[in-house]
């Protein structure tokens, strides 16, 4: 991996200091294995000297002296020399004396040798160096000799019918073949550019019929959204119209009836249309409770919606006074404690008796606006 460090080139001067500084590095290297090598062998030289010297110029030791115990003494010992040295023997070169006397003789070293040494290893270099270069000059001919293009006149049989477009390098054509190779390009260049213009609109169809799928779908989805609507408003108009027939025919009952039986809230027919607890339609599984007796309710069913015209209108008006007049009738406070309440469960009259209340004041208000 190239490291990110950017290298300039040397001038000749700075590669001569750079030489300069490491032949001195070397040269001391050199002398300092020098002197640790002579200091070594000066030091084994005096030693073996030092063992086979005469006992006469080592010198004689004489008694040593006794100790207070009588016992020799180890610690101390006297040298005797004879009369006729009587200075002693001549000291010899001690180690460190000659090791630097032979290191100061040692100490120039040889700049020869040294920039031999440095000739040879910038040699080495420069033989690598070339060895590199002629490797990457031979991947480039491999690389470059990878075109081989063979004339069509010195095709042989099954040859005539080979692709020119694949390793041939254009340069090398003659001119005959380099217009044939740009001809076979032209039509190769027409026929994907036909084929992706055919991709492309099969693409643009699919996304249209996909779409016109989707379309269709919600379309569909629609239409049965609104006939399920319609269904079910039909549904509602035609029970309505059960429920105010079984109300009216209920209150006739109820009036017919006279003293009989024991009436409860539920069996009192009131003026809004219940919901159903069952799919069976009848009475007997409609509940109504108090909080069904709202102004919308009772309007919507003693009025149910439709649109007409304007003979039509006046007649509505008139059937929407006179079924206010009879509602009215039917649920006045006296005339309705004087013919029902009386039937009505004891543990429910207060309740009945709160729901007529409602109806009462219900229908005077929608009477008022009918005005």
């Amino acid at each position: 991996m190239a490291s990110g460090k950017l290298h300039l080139k040397r001038t000749p001067a700075e590669q001569a200091e750079r030489e300069f500084h490491g032949a001195k590095k070397a040269a001391r290297r050199a002398a300092k294995r020098h002197r640790h090598d002579l200091s070594e062998s000066s030091s084994d030289e005096y030693r073996h000297e030092q063992a086979n010297s005469p006992p006469s110029k080592r010198g004689r030791t004489g008694h040593s002296k006794p100790s207070g115990t009588g016992a020799p003494s180890s610690d101390y010992s006297y040298v005797f020399y004879d009369s006729v040295d009587e200075d002693g023997p001549v000291p010899l070169p001690s180690a460190s004396a000659s090791a630097s006397a032979s290191s100061s003789r040692a100490h120039k070293p040889d700049y020869d040798q040294i920039r031999a040494q440095l000739e040879e290893e910038r040699f080495r270099e420069k033989m690598f160096g070339a060895m590199e270069e002629d490797e990457r000059l031979d991947g480039l001919e491999s690389h470059l000799n990878s075109y081989a293009h063979i004339p069509r006149r010195w095709r042989g049989g099954g040859m005539d019918r080979m692709d020119d477009e694949l390793g041939i390098d254009p340069q090398l054509m003659e001119e005959d073949d380099y217009a044939e190779w740009i001809r076979a390009g032209i039509r190769k260049h027409a026929e994907e550019y036909a084929e992706r213009e055919r991709k492309k609109a099969e693409r643009a169809a699919r996304r249209a019929r996909e779409k016109a799928i989707r379309d269709e779908t919600k379309r569909l989805e629609r239409a049965e959204d609104e006939d399920r609507k319609r269904r079910q408003r039909s549904r509602e108009r035609r029970r309505a119209v059960e429920v105010r027939e079984q109300y009216d025919a209920r209150w006739k009952m109820l009036l017919a009836s006279g003293e009989d039986g024991i009436l409860r809230f539920e069996d009192v027919p009131w003026p809004v249309i219940p919901p159903v607890l069952s799919s069976k339609r009848s009475t007997h599984h409609w509940r109504i409770s108090i909080e069904h007796l709202t102004i919308e309710a009772i309007s919507a069913f003693l009025f149910p919606p439709g649109e007409s015209s304007d003979g039509e209108r006046e007649e509505r008006k008139k059937d929407r006074k006179e079924k206010l007049r009879e509602t009215m009738l039917r649920f006045h406070p006296d005339k309705f404690e004087g013919r029902i309440m009386r039937r009505v469960r004891e543990s429910e009259r207060e309740k009945v008796k709160e729901a007529v209340g409602i109806v009462v004041r219900t229908v005077s208000g929608l009477m008022g606006e009918a005005k």
